[in-house]
């Protein structure tokens, strides 16, 4: 019997969703930490109204969360209009509504918080004083708290994503598991991290951190990268912004290179062949990147015997077979993974589903969407994007 889309119905795995919580209620929210971060910031918040005028997409609403669940509001509202886009609580039964059986969360407030941590610049945050970092810090730490909570609370639906600091200077590997474990000790079970600067300053692939990523493996943590984990691969906006732009023209090439960079790096120099378990995904990230950095990374390892493997690193596979095996990755709605899963069908175990709720990226009713154009590839294909790939993030 041919799969059908009410057939996959509370068993598909969504590898991106977000909390849409409003600037005006991240006191109520988070608490002296949360409300205090939007004291500090109010150059940030008039930034972010000018960005986004649509009632759909601003966060500078105090809206109450209670617009009914329904098939048509769970699939056609968005940002701050969309039911549990603020209120976890009711997240569990959006989630029923579309059929969806688990789901990463990923921070709104919580990557403002850390870009401000950083010392802004950058993603539309203005500069931040000494003191804005230092608050952006606490509101992170909040943000963490949040996360850990709302995973614990609903460990069988949601997995809130936990933001893990690797790019302060000074930070030691130790102090970076010890940061680690604290997060996951809080209740998270999935942790991103920036990808645009070394983490502790070190190679991804460097022994030191071998004890981070067997931290991870052993409380069965998934390790995640999302927008703007990216951020510092580009020391300056300069490339994509001049006079009468509207925006950053080299987005398309530029949105996925620090984790291309990153996971070379992790691939090449044996981090998946010495942590045979890790679970990694680049998510909304798109994902038309995937086939070509497979072809290329099996090309130098294996194809040309005069640029062996630069990092000299002992592989037993194809870096391809790793990245099949270990890493995951979203697509977007309008991407043709049908074509990527024909063109590269020895990885049609990467690709998986993402709502993107409640952003409007993830456009209306993206599961049919991707239902519709996936089906003519046959069930196994189909079970694999909505259920069976997505699991190895959500477990």
């Amino acid at each position: 019997m041919a799969l059908t889309l009410e057939s996959l119905h509370g068993r598909i795995g969504d590898t991106d969703a977000h909390e849409q919580i409003p600037v005006l209620q991240y006191g109520r929210v988070f608490g002296e930490r949360g409300q205090r971060f939007y004291e500090a910031n109010p150059d940030l918040w008039k930034r972010l109204a000018r960005a986004f005028p649509l009632e759909e997409e601003s966060m500078m609403v105090d809206r109450e969360d209670d617009l009914e669940i329904t098939p048509e509001t769970v699939w056609t509202k968005k940002g701050s209009l969309a039911p549990s886009a603020a209120d976890l609580d009711r997240r569990p039964a959006t989630m029923e509504m579309m059929g969806i059986d688990r789901q990463l969360i990923f921070p709104t407030m919580g990557l403002m918080a850390l870009t401000s941590a950083h010392g802004g610049g950058y993603n539309g945050v203005p500069k931040a004083t000494e003191e804005q970092m230092a608050i952006g810090q606490d509101a992170l730490n909040a943000y963490n708290e949040w996360a850990g909570h709302y995973t614990s609370k609903y460990p069988d639906k949601l997995r809130v994503v936990g933001v893990l600091e690797t790019t302060d200077a000074g930070l030691t590997v130790e102090a970076l598991i010890k940061r680690t474990e604290a997060l996951i000790d809080s209740g998270v079970k999935a942790l991103m991290l920036p990808t645009g600067e070394p983490p502790a300053g070190l190679s991804p692939a460097h022994p030191a951190l071998d004890d981070f990523y067997s931290l991870l493996v052993e409380r069965d943590v998934a390790l995640v990268f999302h927008p703007p984990s990216g951020t510092g691969y580009r020391k300056t906006d300069v490339w994509g912004i001049y006079p009468g732009c509207r925006g950053d023209v080299s987005f398309a090439v530029a949105l996925h290179q620090a984790e291309e960079n990153f996971l070379c790096v992790m691939l090449l120099g044996g981090v998946f062949e010495r942590h045979p378990l890790l679970r990694v995904g680049v998510i909304e990230n798109g994902a038309s990147w995937l086939g070509p950095l497979a072809e290329k990374l099996d090309f130098t390892v294996i194809e040309r015997p005069g640029l062996r493997n630069p990092a000299d690193a002992k592989l037993s596979m194809k870096p391809s077979e790793y990245m099949a095996r270990q890493l995951r990755v979203s697509v977007l709605e309008p991407e043709p993974v049908e074509d990527w899963i024909t063109r590269y069908p020895h990885l049609q175990d990467c690709y998986c589903y993402s709502s993107d709720f409640p952003h409007l990226e993830g456009q209306h009713y993206s599961a049919k969407s991707f239902f519709d154009r996936l089906k003519p590839l046959g069930d196994d294909i189909v079970e694999k994007f909505f259920v069976s790939n997505p699991r190895l993030l959500l477990a």
